[in-house]
Protein backbone atom coordinates (compact mmCIF):
# COMPACT_ATOMS: atom_id res chain seq x y z
CA UNK A 1 0.00 0.00 0.00
CA UNK A 2 1.37 3.30 -1.09
CA UNK A 3 0.16 5.15 1.42
CA UNK A 4 -2.05 4.26 4.46
CA UNK A 5 -5.19 5.63 5.01
CA UNK A 6 -4.81 8.07 8.38
CA UNK A 7 -2.16 9.84 6.58
CA UNK A 8 -4.83 10.84 3.94
CA UNK A 9 -7.06 12.56 6.56
CA UNK A 10 -10.08 9.59 5.43
CA UNK A 11 -12.87 9.48 7.98
CA UNK A 12 -11.90 5.98 8.45
CA UNK A 13 -11.47 4.60 11.95
CA UNK A 14 -8.69 3.06 13.19
CA UNK A 15 -10.14 -0.88 13.84
CA UNK A 16 -10.42 -0.82 9.78
CA UNK A 17 -6.70 0.22 8.95
CA UNK A 18 -5.27 -3.41 9.47
CA UNK A 19 -7.78 -4.85 6.86
CA UNK A 20 -6.22 -2.81 4.11
CA UNK A 21 -4.00 -5.33 3.99
CA UNK A 22 -6.08 -8.28 4.26
CA UNK A 23 -6.37 -10.49 1.41
CA UNK A 24 -8.91 -12.55 2.35
CA UNK A 25 -11.33 -13.97 -0.01
CA UNK A 26 -14.24 -12.99 2.13
CA UNK A 27 -14.44 -9.24 4.28
CA UNK A 28 -17.26 -10.00 6.42
CA UNK A 29 -18.12 -6.72 8.17
CA UNK A 30 -21.53 -7.17 10.28
CA UNK A 31 -21.83 -3.68 12.43
CA UNK A 32 -23.97 -1.50 13.83
CA UNK A 33 -25.24 2.08 12.48
CA UNK A 34 -22.97 4.64 12.03
CA UNK A 35 -19.95 2.06 12.16
CA UNK A 36 -17.78 3.62 9.46
CA UNK A 37 -18.21 0.04 7.92
CA UNK A 38 -19.78 1.89 4.56
CA UNK A 39 -16.83 4.03 4.39
CA UNK A 40 -14.18 1.79 4.64
CA UNK A 41 -15.52 -0.40 2.03
CA UNK A 42 -15.86 2.84 -0.44
CA UNK A 43 -12.43 3.70 0.64
CA UNK A 44 -10.38 0.39 0.49
CA UNK A 45 -12.02 -0.25 -3.26
CA UNK A 46 -11.31 3.15 -4.12
CA UNK A 47 -7.83 2.88 -2.81
CA UNK A 48 -7.17 -0.80 -4.70
CA UNK A 49 -8.56 1.24 -7.82
CA UNK A 50 -5.35 3.66 -6.58
CA UNK A 51 -3.10 1.60 -6.05
CA UNK A 52 -3.15 -1.38 -8.52
CA UNK A 53 -3.50 -2.13 -12.16
CA UNK A 54 -6.25 -4.39 -14.31
CA UNK A 55 -9.26 -3.58 -11.74
CA UNK A 56 -12.91 -3.85 -12.63
CA UNK A 57 -14.51 -3.29 -9.16
CA UNK A 58 -18.19 -4.27 -9.08
CA UNK A 59 -20.32 -2.51 -6.26
CA UNK A 60 -23.67 -3.89 -5.51
CA UNK A 61 -26.86 -3.45 -3.77
CA UNK A 62 -29.50 -6.07 -4.27
CA UNK A 63 -32.27 -3.75 -5.87
CA UNK A 64 -30.84 -1.16 -8.63
CA UNK A 65 -32.87 1.94 -7.39
CA UNK A 66 -30.81 2.27 -3.79
CA UNK A 67 -27.41 2.41 -6.11
CA UNK A 68 -27.76 6.12 -6.21
CA UNK A 69 -27.86 7.00 -2.96
CA UNK A 70 -25.35 4.54 -1.73
CA UNK A 71 -22.66 2.46 -3.05
CA UNK A 72 -22.44 5.40 -5.84
CA UNK A 73 -22.54 8.36 -3.53
CA UNK A 74 -19.98 6.90 -1.08
CA UNK A 75 -17.67 5.57 -3.90
CA UNK A 76 -18.04 9.25 -5.27
CA UNK A 77 -17.36 10.67 -1.32
CA UNK A 78 -14.16 8.49 -1.14
CA UNK A 79 -13.02 9.32 -4.58
CA UNK A 80 -13.51 13.50 -3.25
CA UNK A 81 -12.38 12.78 0.47
CA UNK A 82 -8.34 11.44 -1.64
CA UNK A 83 -8.14 14.50 -3.47
CA UNK A 84 -8.60 12.58 -6.47
CA UNK A 85 -11.56 13.74 -8.05
CA UNK A 86 -9.51 14.75 -11.13
CA UNK A 87 -8.48 11.68 -11.48
CA UNK A 88 -11.71 9.89 -12.44
CA UNK A 89 -14.23 10.27 -15.02
CA UNK A 90 -17.66 9.70 -14.02
CA UNK A 91 -20.94 8.07 -15.44
CA UNK A 92 -23.63 9.21 -13.39
CA UNK A 93 -26.12 7.93 -16.37
CA UNK A 94 -24.69 4.22 -15.80
CA UNK A 95 -22.84 4.99 -11.59
CA UNK A 96 -19.96 4.20 -12.91
CA UNK A 97 -16.05 5.98 -12.06
CA UNK A 98 -13.03 5.22 -14.91
CA UNK A 99 -9.43 6.00 -12.97
CA UNK A 100 -7.69 7.68 -16.36
CA UNK A 101 -4.29 7.13 -15.31
CA UNK A 102 -4.99 3.22 -14.76
CA UNK A 103 -8.27 2.72 -16.91
CA UNK A 104 -9.13 1.27 -13.69
CA UNK A 105 -13.10 0.81 -13.28
CA UNK A 106 -15.56 1.07 -10.45
CA UNK A 107 -19.06 -0.05 -11.56
CA UNK A 108 -22.49 0.48 -9.25
CA UNK A 109 -25.28 -1.91 -9.92
CA UNK A 110 -28.17 -3.49 -8.64
CA UNK A 111 -28.54 -7.46 -8.50
CA UNK A 112 -32.16 -7.39 -9.85
CA UNK A 113 -30.49 -6.50 -13.01
CA UNK A 114 -29.56 -9.82 -13.97
CA UNK A 115 -29.45 -8.94 -17.96
CA UNK A 116 -26.66 -6.23 -17.41
CA UNK A 117 -24.98 -7.98 -14.62
CA UNK A 118 -24.09 -11.09 -17.51
CA UNK A 119 -22.78 -8.76 -19.33
CA UNK A 120 -20.27 -7.36 -17.27
CA UNK A 121 -16.96 -9.24 -18.06
CA UNK A 122 -13.51 -9.07 -16.66
CA UNK A 123 -14.54 -8.30 -12.43
CA UNK A 124 -11.66 -8.46 -9.97
CA UNK A 125 -13.67 -7.43 -7.21
CA UNK A 126 -16.63 -6.60 -5.22
CA UNK A 127 -18.56 -5.13 -2.69
CA UNK A 128 -21.87 -6.10 -1.27
CA UNK A 129 -23.29 -3.35 0.63
CA UNK A 130 -26.42 -4.20 2.46
CA UNK A 131 -25.54 -7.81 2.43
CA UNK A 132 -28.31 -9.14 4.20
CA UNK A 133 -30.67 -8.15 1.66
CA UNK A 134 -28.65 -10.70 -0.99
CA UNK A 135 -29.66 -14.43 -0.81
CA UNK A 136 -26.97 -17.14 -0.50
CA UNK A 137 -27.34 -18.46 -4.00
CA UNK A 138 -26.91 -14.91 -4.85
CA UNK A 139 -23.15 -14.79 -3.12
CA UNK A 140 -23.12 -18.88 -4.16
CA UNK A 141 -23.00 -16.91 -7.89
CA UNK A 142 -21.29 -14.01 -7.90
CA UNK A 143 -18.11 -15.79 -6.20
CA UNK A 144 -18.19 -18.11 -9.26
CA UNK A 145 -18.11 -14.60 -11.58
CA UNK A 146 -14.01 -13.96 -10.99
CA UNK A 147 -12.52 -17.32 -12.36
CA UNK A 148 -8.84 -17.78 -13.13
CA UNK A 149 -5.52 -16.14 -12.65
CA UNK A 150 -5.51 -12.24 -11.43
CA UNK A 151 -3.01 -9.47 -11.25
CA UNK A 152 -4.04 -8.54 -7.79
CA UNK A 153 -6.13 -10.76 -5.11
CA UNK A 154 -10.16 -11.44 -5.50
CA UNK A 155 -11.73 -10.14 -2.37
CA UNK A 156 -15.73 -9.76 -1.62
CA UNK A 157 -16.17 -7.07 0.92
CA UNK A 158 -19.34 -7.61 2.69
CA UNK A 159 -20.97 -5.07 4.95
CA UNK A 160 -24.51 -5.31 6.89
CA UNK A 161 -26.38 -4.82 9.86
CA UNK A 162 -26.58 -8.30 11.68
CA UNK A 163 -30.71 -8.19 11.58
CA UNK A 164 -31.78 -11.72 11.94
CA UNK A 165 -30.01 -14.64 13.86
CA UNK A 166 -31.63 -16.88 11.57
CA UNK A 167 -29.86 -15.31 8.66
CA UNK A 168 -27.93 -17.63 6.33
CA UNK A 169 -25.00 -14.87 6.28
CA UNK A 170 -24.92 -16.02 10.15
CA UNK A 171 -24.79 -19.62 9.33
CA UNK A 172 -22.12 -19.41 6.90
CA UNK A 173 -19.59 -16.95 8.10
CA UNK A 174 -20.07 -16.84 11.94
CA UNK A 175 -21.13 -20.21 13.12
CA UNK A 176 -18.73 -22.41 10.72
CA UNK A 177 -16.13 -20.16 10.35
CA UNK A 178 -14.94 -19.70 6.72
CA UNK A 179 -11.15 -20.24 6.87
CA UNK A 180 -10.83 -17.85 4.08
CA UNK A 181 -12.95 -15.13 5.71
CA UNK A 182 -12.17 -12.49 7.73
CA UNK A 183 -14.77 -10.98 10.40
CA UNK A 184 -14.98 -7.29 11.94
CA UNK A 185 -17.81 -6.62 14.47
CA UNK A 186 -18.04 -2.97 14.52
CA UNK A 187 -20.46 -0.59 16.62
CA UNK A 188 -20.93 3.04 17.17
CA UNK A 189 -18.08 3.32 19.60
CA UNK A 190 -15.39 2.49 16.89
CA UNK A 191 -16.43 5.79 15.22
CA UNK A 192 -14.10 8.17 16.10
CA UNK A 193 -16.02 10.53 13.50
CA UNK A 194 -19.66 10.36 15.58
CA UNK A 195 -21.11 13.56 16.92
CA UNK A 196 -22.48 13.47 21.02
CA UNK A 197 -25.70 14.37 19.19
CA UNK A 198 -25.20 11.51 16.73
CA UNK A 199 -24.62 9.33 19.88
CA UNK A 200 -27.56 10.63 21.79
CA UNK A 201 -29.81 10.08 18.46
CA UNK A 202 -28.83 6.32 18.17
CA UNK A 203 -28.98 5.41 22.17
CA UNK A 204 -32.51 6.59 22.05
CA UNK A 205 -33.18 3.54 20.09
CA UNK A 206 -32.48 1.46 23.54
CA UNK A 207 -36.31 3.12 24.70
CA UNK A 208 -37.89 3.33 21.84
CA UNK A 209 -37.04 -0.18 20.73
CA UNK A 210 -35.02 -2.93 22.54
CA UNK A 211 -34.68 -5.04 19.35
CA UNK A 212 -33.17 -2.00 16.91
CA UNK A 213 -31.19 -1.20 19.48
CA UNK A 214 -29.12 -4.70 20.39
CA UNK A 215 -29.03 -4.74 15.86
CA UNK A 216 -28.15 -0.59 14.77
CA UNK A 217 -26.30 0.41 18.24
CA UNK A 218 -24.68 -3.00 20.07
CA UNK A 219 -24.43 -4.74 16.63
CA UNK A 220 -25.91 -7.81 18.28
CA UNK A 221 -27.92 -10.46 15.78
CA UNK A 222 -31.35 -9.75 15.96
CA UNK A 223 -33.72 -11.79 17.51
CA UNK A 224 -36.62 -12.35 16.26
CA UNK A 225 -39.36 -11.84 19.03
CA UNK A 226 -43.43 -12.17 18.91
CA UNK A 227 -45.10 -10.13 21.05
CA UNK A 228 -44.65 -6.64 19.37
CA UNK A 229 -44.35 -7.88 15.95
CA UNK A 230 -47.10 -6.52 13.96
CA UNK A 231 -47.15 -9.76 11.76
CA UNK A 232 -46.19 -12.08 14.32
CA UNK A 233 -47.40 -14.76 11.85
CA UNK A 234 -45.51 -14.50 9.28
CA UNK A 235 -42.67 -16.90 8.31
CA UNK A 236 -39.44 -17.30 5.77
CA UNK A 237 -40.28 -20.72 5.26
CA UNK A 238 -44.15 -20.85 4.94
CA UNK A 239 -44.34 -17.30 2.98
CA UNK A 240 -41.29 -16.43 1.43
CA UNK A 241 -41.22 -17.76 -2.52
CA UNK A 242 -38.21 -17.77 -4.88
CA UNK A 243 -39.99 -16.11 -7.66
CA UNK A 244 -43.64 -15.87 -9.24
CA UNK A 245 -44.78 -15.62 -13.21
CA UNK A 246 -47.83 -13.59 -12.98
CA UNK A 247 -50.30 -15.37 -15.28
CA UNK A 248 -51.02 -12.75 -18.32
CA UNK A 249 -54.95 -13.69 -18.01
CA UNK A 250 -55.77 -12.56 -14.81
CA UNK A 251 -55.63 -9.21 -13.29
CA UNK A 252 -52.97 -7.73 -11.00
CA UNK A 253 -53.55 -5.75 -7.88
CA UNK A 254 -51.30 -2.58 -7.27
CA UNK A 255 -51.08 -1.28 -3.82
CA UNK A 256 -49.63 2.49 -3.56
CA UNK A 257 -48.75 4.33 -0.33
CA UNK A 258 -48.01 8.14 -0.57
CA UNK A 259 -45.28 9.15 1.52
CA UNK A 260 -42.72 11.82 -0.10
CA UNK A 261 -39.93 10.14 0.55
CA UNK A 262 -39.99 7.28 -0.64
CA UNK A 263 -43.24 6.82 -2.39
CA UNK A 264 -44.34 3.15 -2.92
CA UNK A 265 -46.20 0.37 -4.70
CA UNK A 266 -45.96 -3.15 -4.34
CA UNK A 267 -47.41 -5.93 -6.98
CA UNK A 268 -49.59 -8.85 -6.25
CA UNK A 269 -51.85 -11.26 -7.72
CA UNK A 270 -54.85 -13.47 -6.73
CA UNK A 271 -54.65 -16.81 -8.19
CA UNK A 272 -56.04 -20.39 -7.46
CA UNK A 273 -57.11 -19.52 -4.35
CA UNK A 274 -53.46 -18.01 -3.35
CA UNK A 275 -52.28 -14.61 -2.91
CA UNK A 276 -48.56 -13.82 -4.67
CA UNK A 277 -46.66 -10.69 -3.68
CA UNK A 278 -44.14 -10.32 -6.32
CA UNK A 279 -42.47 -6.76 -7.11
CA UNK A 280 -42.44 -3.79 -5.67
CA UNK A 281 -41.59 -0.07 -6.54
CA UNK A 282 -39.67 2.93 -4.69
CA UNK A 283 -39.23 6.77 -5.79
CA UNK A 284 -36.94 8.74 -3.22
CA UNK A 285 -38.15 11.67 -4.57
CA UNK A 286 -41.38 11.98 -6.74
CA UNK A 287 -44.59 12.03 -7.91
CA UNK A 288 -47.87 9.42 -7.88
CA UNK A 289 -47.46 10.25 -12.19
CA UNK A 290 -44.56 9.42 -12.21
CA UNK A 291 -44.85 6.28 -9.53
CA UNK A 292 -47.84 5.14 -11.85
CA UNK A 293 -45.88 5.71 -15.14
CA UNK A 294 -43.35 3.32 -13.87
CA UNK A 295 -46.17 0.71 -13.29
CA UNK A 296 -47.61 1.16 -16.65
CA UNK A 297 -44.26 0.96 -18.64
CA UNK A 298 -43.19 -2.89 -16.62
CA UNK A 299 -46.81 -3.54 -16.64
CA UNK A 300 -48.32 -2.75 -19.91
CA UNK A 301 -49.68 -5.90 -20.87
CA UNK A 302 -52.00 -5.78 -17.60
CA UNK A 303 -53.15 -2.31 -19.27
CA UNK A 304 -57.08 -2.03 -18.67
CA UNK A 305 -56.17 -5.39 -16.23
CA UNK A 306 -55.17 -3.65 -13.03
CA UNK A 307 -56.81 -3.30 -9.83
CA UNK A 308 -55.72 -0.59 -7.72
CA UNK A 309 -55.94 -0.30 -3.96
CA UNK A 310 -53.46 1.48 -0.95
CA UNK A 311 -53.82 4.48 1.41
CA UNK A 312 -57.35 6.17 1.66
CA UNK A 313 -55.86 9.15 2.54
CA UNK A 314 -55.01 9.33 -1.30
CA UNK A 315 -58.44 10.37 -2.01
CA UNK A 316 -57.87 13.62 -0.31
CA UNK A 317 -57.55 16.36 -2.64
CA UNK A 318 -55.63 18.48 -0.40
CA UNK A 319 -52.61 15.56 -1.15
CA UNK A 320 -53.35 15.95 -5.31
CA UNK A 321 -49.86 16.53 -6.90
CA UNK A 322 -51.58 18.59 -10.04
CA UNK A 323 -54.85 20.16 -10.64
CA UNK A 324 -57.74 20.04 -8.76
CA UNK A 325 -57.93 16.04 -8.19
CA UNK A 326 -56.25 13.11 -6.03
CA UNK A 327 -53.85 10.73 -6.23
CA UNK A 328 -56.40 7.85 -7.46
CA UNK A 329 -57.56 10.29 -10.19
CA UNK A 330 -54.35 10.60 -11.35
CA UNK A 331 -52.96 6.43 -11.14
CA UNK A 332 -56.59 6.02 -12.54
CA UNK A 333 -55.26 8.73 -15.64
CA UNK A 334 -52.32 7.22 -16.03
CA UNK A 335 -53.09 3.41 -16.20
CA UNK A 336 -56.46 3.77 -18.12
CA UNK A 337 -58.23 2.07 -15.66
CA UNK A 338 -62.35 2.68 -15.03
CA UNK A 339 -63.81 3.45 -11.77
CA UNK A 340 -64.65 0.45 -10.66
CA UNK A 341 -60.79 -0.74 -11.00
CA UNK A 342 -60.15 1.39 -8.23
CA UNK A 343 -60.65 -0.49 -4.75
CA UNK A 344 -59.70 1.88 -2.00
CA UNK A 345 -61.95 1.93 1.62
CA UNK A 346 -62.93 5.13 2.45
CA UNK A 347 -60.36 5.12 5.69
CA UNK A 348 -57.37 3.23 6.71
CA UNK A 349 -58.28 -0.50 8.67
CA UNK A 350 -57.68 0.54 12.07
CA UNK A 351 -54.17 -0.80 13.08
CA UNK A 352 -55.24 -3.22 15.80
CA UNK A 353 -58.11 -4.73 13.79
CA UNK A 354 -55.84 -5.32 11.05
CA UNK A 355 -53.00 -6.85 13.23
CA UNK A 356 -55.40 -9.45 14.02
CA UNK A 357 -57.10 -9.98 10.59
CA UNK A 358 -53.41 -9.82 8.78
CA UNK A 359 -52.03 -12.92 11.38
CA UNK A 360 -55.36 -14.65 10.57
CA UNK A 361 -54.41 -14.89 6.97
CA UNK A 362 -50.86 -15.31 7.10
CA UNK A 363 -51.53 -18.47 9.61
CA UNK A 364 -54.45 -20.39 7.77
CA UNK A 365 -54.77 -18.76 3.79
CA UNK A 366 -52.16 -19.25 0.75
CA UNK A 367 -50.19 -16.25 0.76
CA UNK A 368 -46.72 -15.49 -0.61
CA UNK A 369 -43.83 -13.36 -0.78
CA UNK A 370 -40.90 -13.38 -3.45
CA UNK A 371 -37.43 -12.87 -2.90
CA UNK A 372 -36.99 -10.24 -4.80
CA UNK A 373 -39.18 -8.00 -3.43
CA UNK A 374 -36.70 -7.10 -0.12
CA UNK A 375 -38.04 -4.03 1.08
CA UNK A 376 -41.67 -5.54 1.80
CA UNK A 377 -40.17 -8.95 3.42
CA UNK A 378 -38.15 -6.93 5.79
CA UNK A 379 -41.01 -4.92 6.88
CA UNK A 380 -43.52 -7.73 7.42
CA UNK A 381 -40.68 -9.57 9.09
CA UNK A 382 -39.69 -6.71 11.29
CA UNK A 383 -42.47 -4.42 11.56
CA UNK A 384 -43.08 -3.76 15.36
CA UNK A 385 -46.05 -2.39 17.30
CA UNK A 386 -45.97 0.33 20.83
CA UNK A 387 -49.07 0.84 22.40
CA UNK A 388 -50.09 4.21 23.55
CA UNK A 389 -51.31 3.55 27.52
CA UNK A 390 -53.17 7.00 27.35
CA UNK A 391 -54.94 6.77 24.38
CA UNK A 392 -55.30 3.01 24.24
CA UNK A 393 -54.06 2.76 20.77
CA UNK A 394 -51.66 1.27 18.42
CA UNK A 395 -48.80 2.22 16.18
CA UNK A 396 -45.91 1.28 14.08
CA UNK A 397 -42.37 1.48 15.59
CA UNK A 398 -40.51 3.66 12.95
CA UNK A 399 -37.06 5.37 12.68
CA UNK A 400 -34.52 7.28 10.73
CA UNK A 401 -33.33 3.92 9.55
CA UNK A 402 -36.36 1.77 9.08
CA UNK A 403 -39.31 3.85 8.21
CA UNK A 404 -41.37 0.99 7.03
CA UNK A 405 -42.33 2.36 3.54
CA UNK A 406 -43.45 -1.15 2.74
CA UNK A 407 -45.47 -2.11 5.26
CA UNK A 408 -48.47 -0.82 4.72
CA UNK A 409 -48.68 -1.68 1.14
CA UNK A 410 -48.88 -5.49 1.99
CA UNK A 411 -51.17 -4.86 4.44
CA UNK A 412 -53.26 -2.96 2.37
CA UNK A 413 -53.20 -6.26 -0.16
CA UNK A 414 -54.15 -8.60 2.77
CA UNK A 415 -57.54 -6.43 3.40
CA UNK A 416 -58.23 -6.27 -0.54
CA UNK A 417 -57.77 -9.95 -0.98
CA UNK A 418 -59.25 -11.12 2.06
CA UNK A 419 -62.02 -8.23 3.71
CA UNK A 420 -64.01 -11.08 5.75
CA UNK A 421 -61.42 -13.69 6.12
CA UNK A 422 -62.42 -13.68 9.76
CA UNK A 423 -66.17 -13.65 9.78
CA UNK A 424 -66.12 -16.13 6.60
CA UNK A 425 -62.77 -17.85 6.88
CA UNK A 426 -63.92 -21.04 4.98
CA UNK A 427 -65.02 -18.63 1.88
CA UNK A 428 -60.95 -18.78 0.94
CA UNK A 429 -60.93 -22.45 1.43
CA UNK A 430 -59.96 -24.62 -1.86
Amino acid sequence: MSQQASELEIPVNDCYIPLYEDRSRFLVLPGGAGSGKSIFCADKVVHRVLCEEEHKMLCLRKVGDTVEESIFAEIAAAIEFRGVTDEFKVNKTKHSFTHLPTGNQILCKGLDDVAKMKSVKGISGMWLEEATEFDENDLDQLNLRIRGKKKNYVQYLLSFNPIDEQHWLKRRFIDNKDDDATILVTTYKDNQYLTEQDIQQLLKLASRNPLYFDVYVLAKWGVVVKNDKFLYAFSNQKHIIDSYEPNPHLPILASFDFNVSPMTCVIAQNFQDKTYIFDEFRINVGSTEEMAELVKAKYKDWLYRIDVTGDATGKNREKATRGNINQYMVIKEVLQLADRDIHVPSKNPDLKDSRVLCNSVLQHADIFVTKNCTYTVNDMIYAAVKFNPMTKKMDVIKTDEEKRDFFDNARYIIHECYPDFIRNPKKYRR
